[in-house]
């Protein structure tokens, strides 16, 4: 998309703040939904085929995300606007597809219990899970408020922003969430 044509989607940094806290709290509404809605037990055979692999389906998400936004970080280091923007975005879109894979799973009864000893449920497991879950919470808003600014505004304008500041933010935490999202994966579905 032109510059001159993004222009006119152009919004202020109250306006951004307003989009992101209105589209944060969306994702927190479906996902408040779906942790809190009792999944049938008599799933057909099939769907319960796609429940069993969507754990690593989103393990997979994940990784690729975190990918993207390492990637997406190195080049903007690098003066790579344009890869930067293709990154983050590819990141972001991956971040929704998680969100749309773990709300399925969740709708559908595919949460699972820590199979492993109690004391690396306690000391490891839990800790782990705590961090990454709210983390995830606490990156959204950033999040969304760099994808609405650096998508309404000329390349140019975005580093009179906040967006390089509350990106080095929300890139950091959001890299650690991400990390301990497949740390967590691995604690269930692999190691024990």
């Amino acid at each position: 998309m032109s510059a001159r044509r993004r222009a006119g989607w152009r919004v202020g940094v109250r306006e951004a703040v307003v989009l992101a806290a209105a589209l944060s709290a969306a994702a927190y509404g479906l996902l408040g939904f779906a942790l809190t809605r009792r999944p049938s037990p008599d799933l057909p055979p099939g769907v319960r085929a796609v429940v069993t692999v969507l754990p690593t389906a989103i393990a997979v998400v994940n990784a690729a995300a975190l990918t993207c936004l390492l990637a997406g970080w190195r080049a903007i280091r690098a003066g790579r606007v344009a890869a930067h923007r293709r990154l983050m975005l590819a990141a972001t879109t991956l971040i929704a597809v998680f969100l749309a894979l773990y709300v399925t799973r969740v709708a559908l009864g595919g949460v699972k219990a820590f199979p492993g000893p109690p004391p690396v449920r306690r000391y490891v497991y839990l800790p782990v899970l705590t961090v990454h879950v709210t983390l995830s919470i606490l990156t959204v808003p950033p999040v969304v408020y760099n994808v609405v600014t650096g998508l309404t505004r000329p390349a140019g304008e975005v580093r009179a922003t906040g967006h390089p500041r509350v990106g080095r933010v929300a890139a950091t935490l959001w890299t650690v969430s991400l990390s301990l999202g497949i740390l967590v994966y691995f604690l269930l579905n692999v190691l024990y």
